[in-house]
């Protein structure tokens, strides 16, 4: 049988990464953009360079964004089954943060062909840790609702994050400050460390400066890597950060310690998507597995 896989765009995948996606699906593959608006100015995600973005949102730029629709995956659904696919599998980010899922789910719904929509209950690089999940489950021929059931359960038990923003207000203005909300009352005395508990952003630590937010970081980093680390799987820290930097000060501090304390790590700038409700000075890890 061959399966088709679609994400959306907060994945924030290279070329490579895109490419091999390709190679495995038979090119099988979609990528469905979120749009950011900025200014009432509408762009695609991954259009706006994000050193701009977040120069924009330092300056005061009315900045939001727009879910994927359930149009756009009906086209991306019709697209691979036209070339071939015969069965689809959606990796979407978490639906707590956008109705992205939900679209998903609904241009499904108007197919005949098998399409299996999962819920990553994350996004950026651990969505993008979840499409190579998929990708190995189609490069060894497994049915549909076996890699399904497989990228679920890795997002679950083997991907963890944690981001600092600079402030809690863009999250709050957005609606997505989940169970962090706890936090607002003393926001102008502390730094958040927030992480994803189920798919919804969540307080992982209060700390007075953003040197103490990076020492947090660092040693959530290691908890979570002795947490899902074994002896058959190898574990990384992709770090991220808003402005698509590697050399700010932030990513070069967080990286040196991260490695200093044995662990590997890798780089990936933040979707705009993800930027506009965390705000431009946003840090992020993401530990987990490879495939």
């Amino acid at each position: 049988m061959r399966v088709g896989l679609v994400t959306d765009s907060t994945a924030q995948l290279s070329e490579a990464e895109e490419a091999e996606l390709r190679e495995v699906t038979g090119d099988l593959f979609a990528v469905v953009p979120l749009t950011v608006l900025v200014g009432g100015v509408a762009f695609a995600d991954g259009e706006l360079d994000p050193g701009d973005l977040c120069r924009k949102m330092d300056d005061g730029a009315e900045v939001s964004t727009s879910m994927a629709t359930p149009a756009q995956f009906a086209n991306a659904y019709s697209t691979l089954i036209d070339h071939g696919a015969e069965a689809i599998i959606t990796v979407t980010m978490s639906g707590e943060l956008s109705g992205t899922r939900d679209s998903a789910v609904a241009a499904a719904q108007n197919e005949e062909s098998l399409i299996n929509v999962v819920d990553s209950r994350t996004t950026s690089a651990g969505l993008a840790g979840a499409l190579s999940i998929a990708a190995a489950g189609i490069s060894q021929g497994h049915d549909v609702a076996s890699i399904a059931g497989t990228v679920a359960d890795w997002c679950a038990a083997e991907t963890r994050t944690a981001f600092a923003p600079e402030t809690l207000e863009h999250l709050r203005r957005g609606g997505r400050i989940g169970a962090a909300s706890s936090l607002l009352g003393r926001a102008l005395q502390i730094v958040p460390v927030l992480g994803l508990s189920a798919g919804a952003v969540a307080p992982l630590g209060r700390v007075r400066t953003r040197t103490k937010a990076l020492e947090r970081m660092v040693a959530l980093a290691g908890e979570a890597a002795a947490e899902i680390a074994t002896d058959e799987q190898e574990v990384y820290v992709e770090i991220q950060h808003a402005d698509g930097q590697l050399s700010h000060p932030d990513v070069v501090t967080l990286r040196e310690k991260i490695e200093a304390a044995g662990l590997e790590t890798t780089f990936r700038t933040l979707s705009a998507i993800i930027t506009a409700h965390v705000g431009s000075g946003t840090i992020g890890i993401t530990v987990q597995t490879r495939p």
